[in-house]
């Protein structure tokens, strides 16, 4: 590891990249016609949260999440994605799905409800988690919407290479394409960062580096996502964790660490408040999923495991990206632009070399990852590479042309490098300032519109024409939640153990 694009042709693996599976999850907050958060429960029409594999609830009864199936193009993707969103807007009456990330207008705490999954242990324990979510992080921060990429490489890609041990050669593969990712990540926020406005009463933090955009709503117009930084999924107690990728084991070794090893803050909020449980533990994070990053190692949990007992034991077998903004101008969130471009930053991340991550280079990461959330749009903003300060503009082209030569290189073998080029080109024009970023955008389009109007605006846009299209797979939906209705009922019905035994054995299934 790394193989370079001259060995993968030899060995017959570089085609398999045509093939490279992809699956989509994306958040969206159900809005009211005037814009503000939904106050009624998740409907119906759409199935069981707990139990419907297309779609469910992130953190509360409004932010809905609708889950792809995994696909080799993303063409099949996002049409799924789109067949999903369509099902929503027919299934959500007079309501919208919010188009940014940041939320619209939350006047009080109260007005998000936390996501409810029914009476069995495994709906209890998803409620209840996020009832700690709220205690530790607030709720507002959780009603912040975004989507999560995954991305894996065929199985057959890894036989080809390595008949004898896969599972290792995936581990090496994946963990090096993480680490480059990390390496690169500023890049990605300074071309399709999309949250550089908020509303007011979003936060308490300092705000004094903001402008007004109007009375009740605030924007940085230097900053390219406001949902990447201090504002948003950032946890400064999970950031002091250091959780390394440069092997499996120490991933490992950390992730059990933030499991197992309590805080201070939230042991003072306690388990339990007035008899009612409000955190599953007092843990630095409660499960899992709690783990904040920009990209993370997975694989597939069977239900009830330990997603860190299966990582270690099974190995990886697919990246998930978290760090994508909603693209408010697209009624999916996401568009093969896009996800060309991400494809293009893994697979370079996989041809390149991916040397572990000292402390001297993560301070440089992080220090990136600042400047280009807080200062992307501003021209003179300076990046660090290998401790060299850099321009923001000049640094993007250097990488962008790395990714050129990549494609050229890949040559004839990859199917749809026309269109991987194409969206480099875009990619070189938003630098050259010839076209906008997507922040830029956003930017230009609140001179005219107050945030909440352009969401409204693009939300009803959006929904007009998620209603006009002719679909295929409805059918295959509404099925999926009528059943998805009928299997939450008969994990209710199987349950003979008490919450607080279930939620025993499995906190101490961690290994």
């Amino acid at each position: 590891m790394p193989f370079t694009v001259k060995e993968l042709k030899s060995s017959g693996a570089l085609v398999e990249l045509n093939n490279i599976r992809r699956g989509i999850e994306k958040e969206s907050l159900r809005i009211s016609p005037e814009g503000l958060i939904s106050q009624k429960p998740h409907p119906a029409s759409l199935g069981s949260a707990l139990t419907n594999p297309y779609l469910t609830t992130d953190f509360s009864e409004s932010l809905l999440e609708l889950i792809t199936p995994v696909f080799d193009s993303p063409e099949d993707c996002l049409g799924f994605l789109n067949e999903i969103h369509s099902f929503v807007i027919n299934g959500i009456e007079e309501e919208l799905m919010w188009p940014f990330s940041m939320p619209p207008s939350i006047k009080d705490e109260d007005d998000i409800l936390i996501g409810s999954y029914g009476s069995s242990n495994a709906g209890l324990m998803k409620a209840i988690y996020r009832r700690g979510l709220a205690k530790r992080y607030g709720k507002k921060m959780q009603a912040i919407a975004g989507i999560h990429y995954n991305f894996s490489l065929p199985e057959r890609f890894f036989e080809i290479l390595n008949l004898e041990d896969t599972k290792a050669l995936k581990n090496e593969t994946y963990l090096g394409m993480a680490r480059n990712f990390k390496r690169l990540e500023w890049l990605y926020f300074y071309l399709y960062g999309a949250s550089p406005a908020i509303n007011k009463n979003f936060t308490s933090m300092d705000v004094s580096d903001f402008q007004n955009l109007n009375e009740e709503e605030l924007i940085k117009p230097s900053s390219t996502t406001l949902r990447m930084g201090d504002l948003g999924y950032i946890s400064k107690v999970q950031d002091e964790l250091r959780i390394s990728f440069n092997s499996l084991q120490e991933y490992i070794e950390g992730l059990k660490m933030a499991l197992k090893k309590t805080h201070k803050a939230y042991e003072n909020i306690g388990e339990f408040i007035d008899d009612e449980r409000v955190q599953l533990n007092t843990s630095i994070i409660q499960i899992e999923n709690e783990y904040y990053n920009t990209i993370r190692p997975k694989r597939v949990c069977p239900s009830g495991e330990r997603p860190v007992n299966v990582l270690e034991h099974e190995g990886i077998n697919y990246l998930e990206v978290r760090c994508v903004d909603l693209n408010p101008f697209s009624s999916l969130g996401i568009d093969k632009e896009e996800i060309n471009f991400l494809d293009l930053m893994l697979i370079l991340g996989l041809v390149q070399d991916s040397p572990p991550i000292t402390d001297q280079e993560l301070k440089e990461i992080k220090e990136n990852h600042q400047r280009v959330i807080n200062q992307g749009n501003d021209p003179e903003t300076k990046l660090l590479k290998n401790g060299k300060e850099i321009k923001i503009s000049e640094l993007a082209k250097i990488e962008i042309e790395a990714m050129i030569s990549l494609v050229s290189e890949l040559g004839s073998e990859i199917e749809d490098r026309n269109s991987l080029s194409n969206s480099l080109n875009t990619q070189l024009k938003k630098i050259n300032g010839e076209e906008q970023t997507l922040s830029q955008k956003i930017i230009a389009e609140l001179k005219n519109k107050s945030f909440q109007e352009l969401g409204v605006s693009l939300a009803l846009t959006h929904k007009q024409a998620l209603l006009n299209q002719k679909l295929e797979k409805q059918d295959l939906l509404l099925k999926a939640a009528k059943s998805s209705i009928e299997d939450q009922q008969k994990i209710e019905l199987d349950d003979r153990q008490s919450f607080e035994d279930y939620l025993k054995a499995f906190l101490a299934k961690i290994s």
